[in-house]
């Protein structure tokens, strides 16, 4: 039994360290999945909306830092978000993802 729960440990330490490392190599990696029921405020018809960098308010009163991958909207209304992917870029006043080793970033997520 112990030596299922070590190789589970390590599969799942491995998954972790391959995002980590995209991340350190400046690739995007989709922590978050937001459904349907919000809408992205557009100003302009067609404009670029990915790459845009939120904060949001958590439960544990901290301040998340995240960057929109890539949204879907509805047909009907074209301003409604029918699904959207965004990455974690760390929290408000303290390190940043990129900035952080790999141990620190498995304590973050694990």
């Amino acid at each position: 039994m112990r030596f299922w729960k070590i190789i589970k440990n390590l599969y799942e330490d491995w998954k972790i360290y391959k995002e980590w490392k995209a991340i350190k190599n400046g690739k995007e990696v989709i922590h978050f999945r937001r459904g349907a029921g919000f809408y992205l405020p557009v100003g302009l018809i067609g404009a670029k909306l990915k790459g845009r960098i939120e904060e949001w308010k958590m439960k544990s009163g901290k301040t998340a830092i995240v960057k929109l991958i890539d949204y879907k909207t509805f047909e009907d209304p074209d301003d409604m978000v029918e699904e959207s992917y965004w990455q974690f870029l760390g929290y408000k006043g303290e390190k940043q993802v990129r900035e952080m080793s790999f141990k620190e970033y498995r304590k973050l997520f694990k």
